[in-house]
This record gives C-alpha cells, sequence and structure tokens, in this order.
C-alpha cells in the first residue's frame, strides 16, 4: 500500500508547501514578542500600577492645599496645582507626630531583637537536640 502524498524532506520544501519563504522566522518573532507582551507585560505593568497607586496618592495629598483636596469638580484629583508643604509642616511642628514616630521605631527595633533573640535559642535546641520529629517542629516553627 503506497501514499500518494510526500513527506517534505527539508525546510525548502516545506516552505515552498506553505508558501513562506524565508519571512517565517521573522513572523515567528512577531507573534512571540506579541504573545510575551499580552502575557507577560501587560499584565505585570497592570499589577505594578495597582500597587504603586496607593503611595502615588498618599504622595500628591501630603502636597495638596485643603481646598483642592475637597474640591474636585474644581480641580484634578489626581495632580496636585498648587503645592504646598504645609501639610508636612502642620504634621511635624502641630501635633506630636515625632513622639509617636520614636515610641513606635522604639518598639518595633525591640521586638525586632528579641523575636530574633529567642528565634536563635529555639533553632539552636532544635538543631541541637535530636529527637523524633524535631525537622517537622522545626518545618512548623518556620512556617509560622
Amino acid at each position: 500500500m503506497t501514499d500518494n502524498t510526500a513527506i517534505p524532506n527539508s525546510v525548502a520544501e516545506i516552505e515552498a508547501i506553505t508558501g513562506k519563504g524565508k519571512d517565517a522566522p521573522e513572523l515567528l518573532a512577531w507573534d512571540s514578542k506579541l504573545r510575551r507582551t499580552v502575557t507577560i507585560y501587560i499584565p505585570l505593568a497592570l499589577f505594578v500600577i495597582v500597587l504603586l497607586f496607593p503611595f502615588y496618592w498618599m504622595a500628591i495629598t501630603s502636597f495638596k492645599p485643603d481646598h483642592e483636596m475637597y474640591d474636585y469638580k474644581t480641580y484634578n484629583p489626581f495632580w496636585v496645582h498648587s503645592p504646598t508643604l504645609r501639610n508636612i509642616e502642620v504634621l511635624l511642628f502641630q501635633t506630636n507626630y515625632p513622639r509617636w514616630l520614636m515610641i513606635t521605631m522604639g518598639i518595633a527595633v525591640a521586638s525586632t531583637f528579641l523575636s530574633v533573640g529567642a528565634s536563635v535559642l529555639c533553632a539552636y535546641a532544635i538543631e541541637r537536640l535530636k529527637f523524633r520529629g524535631a525537622q517537622h517542629v522545626g518545618l512548623a516553627i518556620y512556617l509560622a
């Protein structure tokens, strides 16, 4: 039983059958770039925009005067028309914010040192004392 359809044996024969000459690799490269853009870069850009938008919003509202923050019919909410440092001056010099910041940072540093110290002691005990299930206990502590 013979089949009359011949199987192409070379790239030249495939190009002759499909009608695609030397342009085929360029078309494949364009398809690859387009696919990469659609599947990776566009979702990544949207993800970065969504993540960075709150920081942008905090930055522009810190430099906006009060009348711009309350009047969105006249002023664009995404842009500062007349920047001011008044809000930062009020925060730093007319409130207890610097004191609150120092207390918070002191608690954060102290809790970090306590946590690292306790973790080192616990890790030493788990590593030094071999008992049944030590690996699972260590893994559970690490995951927690």
